[in-house]
């Protein structure tokens, strides 16, 4: 059980650092398409809002960081339990989208134009603004989903085709997530310069409930 204990921080950790890579860089996309459309006064809260960001991520990587060390420590010295063990599957389960989860968050409804990249940019954000699951539709997205465009104007899902409107569920703290989503020089706002057309309903959701993860090959 204590090697079981240390593999599952090891998987947590790995998966973790691996999202804060990744969306540094592909939410740098949304942002890069709308620059040419800010004002100055724009500009300046954009690069504030994104050095704001780039704190939370470090300080974040910072505290799994520690955990991890505790959750070690804790195992070396015996001390850990089982029900610790049990509680880090179950998470390490909703991380990784092998389970079905509820909890409050936050839903995006997009009624309009609207792309791939602009979906992995708001994957992306959702996941650093500290959402814990997400799903499109009724497709949940998981640690390796992937998304292309197609022939008929809607968006693939790992494979999937999904028309629109969207809805992008995401469960995680609803005033957090919400207010992260559409802040001056956020990434709804930066939607809203690039696609003009397309309307972006952002709510509170007291219960959300999100499936697992299909698996789909590809």
């Amino acid at each position: 059980m204590r090697t079981n204990r240390g593999a599952i921080w090891a998987s947590v950790i790995a998966l973790f650092l691996g999202f804060a890579a990744v969306t540094q860089v592909r939410s740098q996309d949304v942002f890069s398409r709308s620059l040419n459309l800010e004002t100055p006064s724009a500009l300046t809260t954009l690069i504030a809002n994104l050095s704001e960001t780039n704190n939370e991520l470090r300080n974040e990587i910072f505290d799994v960081r520690r955990d991890v060390s505790d959750a070690q420590d804790s195992v070396s010295s015996g001390k850990g339990t089982l029900t610790e063990a049990e509680r880090q599957v179950a998470q390490l389960r909703v991380f990784s989208a092998q389970s079905a989860v509820a909890g409050p968050g936050i839903a995006i409804r997009i009624e309009g134009a609207f792309d791939e990249r602009a979906l992995s940019d708001l994957v992306n954000e959702l996941r650093n603004a500290g959402a814990e699951a997400i799903a499109v539709n009724d497709m949940r997205v998981g640690p390796k989903s992937y998304f292309t465009g197609t022939a008929a104007n809607s968006i693939a899902v790992d494979g999937r085709p999904l028309r629109g409107p969207w809805m992008v569920r995401a469960i995680g703290s609803p005033d957090v997530v919400y207010v992260a989503m559409t802040r001056t020089g956020g990434i709804i706002g930066q939607f809203e310069l690039i696609y003009r057309t397309t309307r972006f309903a952002v709510t509170k959701e007291t219960v959300l409930d999100l499936p697992a993860q299909v698996a789909v090959a590809r």
